[in-house]
Order: C-alpha cells, then structure tokens, then sequence
C-alpha cells in the first residue's frame, strides 16, 4: 500500500497498443535508414535531408530503448522505458512543428497524427513517473518502519 492506503498500481508498459506502436517506431526507423526509398512519402521528401535522419535515427533509438523497458524487468525497466518514451515524444513534437512549419497545410493532417503520438508519449511517461513516486513512497515507508 502507497501512502494513504492507496494501493500500488504498476502500469505496465505491456499494453498491445504500446508495444506494437513501438514496433512500428523501430521498423520505421530502420526502413527509413537502410532503404530510404522503399517508401513513397511526399511530406518527407519536403524535409531537408537532415531532419529525415534525425527523424529515422529518433524513431528507431526511442522504439528499442523503450521496448527494452517495457519487456524488462524490475523497477530499471520503467526508467528505461521513461526515457525511450520522452525520446519518442520529444522527437514527435518537434517532427508534427517542423512538417507544419515547412509544409505548411498539406501537412496538417500527418502533424496532427504525429502531434497527436507525442501527447500519448507524455501521458505514458507522467504514467511511469507516477508508479515510480509511489514505488519510493513504499520503499521510504517501509525503511522507515511504519507498517
């Protein structure tokens, strides 16, 4: 029990919607480094050439680091989900201004989607950060002796 006899809920990262949508980062991020051909995308093909490997290079980083934490265990593979996630929704934000900002209206639609990614990846991680706060409320509860 956390303080206040509110009763410890882990949120684990091992939800379908998570990980295939993790998956699909890193798949992303690979075929866009590997064959950059082997998807026709006009809105990329906008960027400058630059942003489109950060763009792949993020999204393969932030799917494995934080697939790595989700099938992990113990309380690291929060922390190392945490940090793929903030990746991820850090790298979607700047991706969903800078199509906007470069693209202009053509790109509003994929933006919002992307926009849309980097809000779910900060739920998450405000998610992880909460479990990790009860967690150390447990463990200072415990060590301290109150029961």
């Amino acid at each position: 029990m956390a303080r206040g006899g509110v009763p410890l809920l882990v949120r684990s990262g091992r939800n379908p919607f998570e990980v295939l949508l993790l998956v699909a980062c890193a798949m992303a991020g690979v075929i866009g480094l590997v064959a950059p051909n082997a998807s026709a995308n006009a809105i990329t093909a906008a960027l400058p050439h630059w942003e489109v490997l950060c763009w792949y290079s993020g999204l393969l980083a932030g799917g494995v680091i934080s697939l790595a934490g989700v099938f992990a265990r113990g309380v690291t593979s929060l922390f190392v989900e945490r940090v793929g996630i903030i990746l991820l929704a850090c790298l979607m934000l700047a991706y969903a201004l800078a199509l906007f900002a470069q693209v202009g209206i053509r790109g509003v639609l994929p933006a919002s989607i992307t926009g849309l990614f980097a809000v779910a990846c900060a739920v998450r991680f405000v998610y992880i950060t909460t479990d990790l706060k009860r967690m150390e409320d447990i463990a200072t509860k415990t060590l301290d002796g109150d029961e």
